[in-house]
């Protein structure tokens, strides 16, 4: 039986409605198309609901009524953090705490009757009932992966739990009618497998819209999963794939033993992966292979690859293996920042600028930015600061960082761009962002890929008669790196790059062209470049 903590019943309840007749007349009152008051009174009434005595069988038909507002609600909130920077900012923080609200309220109604069944107490369905506290669960989670917040071992043991009672009742592959398609069903074991495989996915190195594509796939993926107490044949060496039910955590390649250890038989699931990759290589679209008519056959091929290797490979052997490290780095967030710390100036395109002097040095090494403005001279623009990060892992291509400075206020996005500086006196270098992780509290980790090479801050823009009054721009050149058999590169701001276009450099004779895209960021591309 699963730990469930439920409200306690209370005679003082006054809830909106008592019956599914009085909940269907109640929800004629309430306007979903205004989405927030929607989702509070939505709220309010379930609270007060889970905290009224209601016989087990119209419960449960109230929340089914519910089910679909409550969905479309979530929804809609839902757009208002997704693909935000993190962390989020306090109005999405909050929206953000409001849809968690909503899916635990309703998740503990059909909680209710789960225990309900545990008691014996009514003729309810374990398998429909099951399959809802998973569902509710894993559209929680889903909000949290939108958030890159981390998922709490309480959602995690609660999905464990009920599934566990599912599977001792013989019916985790009973079908049930689909809570988001109507005319369709599914199974406690495919929502579970969902929740499981999305996780492995590893969400915080994906982008809301992958989540989402991640998501519609596996609706019909996971009929091709089945989990059990045993592995299937070994395929290709890559060890199994295990759920501890006793845990607080999701799905792992690592070995598990014990009762409480299952395996999940993702055969079927492997081969499909490689078919549609190779149809797709064969020029089929993504539409005919069932993966999307708005996907292009380019991001289709990088996602199906891409899970495979973290469905289907041991990720267990990393090409550059990570091991503990400590010590802090300074950070330098947004294109102009960075320029100014890589080249210890501000940005102006002209000979002869001024050197730093010792008092701007001393500044910027004890306050991580200039204190002040130099009457005629050049200096920063006020948004120039460096923030303080503590190292928690290092490898041979990265870092993992942790904010530490409790007054620091940067967001970042995927992909986006850094500068960092590893010791004090060391050359400022370039990073991206490869990974994000948001702790419940907010606290701010993320893991970073250094680019080869220490940069040299520049100034760019277009060149030829039409670009003749345009002004100089800060872009980065990154030297030649021999080890990494990495080119000459520049960094330009994102959106910039053409096939042939043709460049001028400040301080340089000549043009450049533009040869090949090399790396797309959030707020950047690093390009090869030749002579103009």
């Amino acid at each position: 039986m699963p730990e469930l903590d439920l409200p306690t019943i209370s005679p003082d309840a006054k809830p909106e409605f008592k019956d599914a007749s009085g909940c269907a007349k109640w929800l004629q009152t309430v306007p979903l198309i205004n989405v927030g008051p929607a989702q509070g009174r939505l709220l309010d009434a379930i609270d007060e609901l889970n905290v009224y005595k209601v016989a087990p069988a119209e419960r449960l038909k109230i929340l089914e009524l519910l089910r679909e507002p409550v969905a479309f609600v979530q929804k809609e909130q839902s757009k208002k953090f997704s693909s935000r920077p993190a962390p989020l900012a306090p109005p999405e923080r909050e929206v953000l705490k409001n849809v968690h609200a909503l899916w635990d309220a309703f998740s503990a109604g059909y909680q209710h009757c789960v225990q309900a069944i545990a008691d014996r107490a009514g003729n309810l369905s374990v398998s429909l009932v099951g399959q809802r506290v998973l569902w509710c669960t894993g559209q929680k989670i889903v909000t949290c992966y939108q958030a890159y917040q981390d998922v709490s071992e309480r959602d995690w043991k609660l999905l464990h739990g009920v599934y566990a009672l599912v599977e001792e009742r013989g019916q985790a592959k009973q079908e049930v009618p689909h809570p988001d398609h109507k005319g369709s069903e599914t199974t406690c074991m495919e929502t579970y497998a969902q929740v499981l495989l999305l996780n492995l996915a590893n969400p915080g190195k994906l982008t809301p819209r992958q989540i989402e594509l991640i998501s519609l796939w596996l609706e019909r993926w996971t009929k091709k999963v089945s989990i059990g107490r045993t592995a299937a044949e070994a395929t290709e060496g890559a060890p199994p794939l295990v759920v501890d039910l006793a845990g607080s955590g999701g799905a792992t390649h690592r070995p598990g033993e014990g009762d409480s250890v299952r395996v999940l038989d993702i055969v079927e699931l492997r081969a499909d992966l490689r078919k549609r990759a190779a149809l797709l290589r064969k020029g089929e679209t993504p539409g005919e292979l069932g993966l999307g008519e708005d996907v292009t056959a380019a991001l289709a091929d990088s996602m199906l690859v891409l899970l495979y290797r973290r469905w289907c490979e041991d990720q267990q052997a990393r090409a550059h293996p990570r091991h503990g490290a400590s010590g802090t780095t300074k950070m330098a967030f947004g294109l102009p920042s960075i320029h100014y710390f890589v080249t210890g100036r501000a940005f102006a395109v002209r000979p002869g600028q001024r050197p730093m002097s010792t008092k701007e040095h001393m500044e910027i090494a004890t306050l991580g930015r200039l204190a002040t403005r130099h009457e005629g001279e050049s200096g920063p623009s006020p948004d120039v600061s460096l923030e303080t990060w503590q190292v928690r892992d290092e490898s041979a291509s990265g870092l993992r960082l942790e904010r530490v400075d409790a007054q620091a206020s940067a967001r970042v996005v995927l992909n986006q761009l850094l500068g960092i500086q590893l010791a004090d006196g060391k050359p400022f270098l370039l990073c991206t962002v490869k990974w994000v992780s948001v702790s419940t509290d907010f606290g701010l980790r993320i893991g970073v890929q250094i680019l080869p090479g220490v940069p040299q801050g520049i100034g760019i823009k277009s060149a030829g008669a039409n670009a003749s009054g345009e002004s100089f721009t800060q872009g980065f050149l990154l030297p030649a790196f021999v080890p990494l058999k990495a080119p000459e590169t520049l960094v330009i701001p994102a959106g910039w790059f053409k096939p042939n276009r043709e460049m001028e450099i400040a301080d340089r004779p000549g043009r450049v062209r533009l040869v090949e895209l090399i790396d797309r960021g959030a707020d950047f591309e690093r390009v090869s470049f030749g002579p103009g």
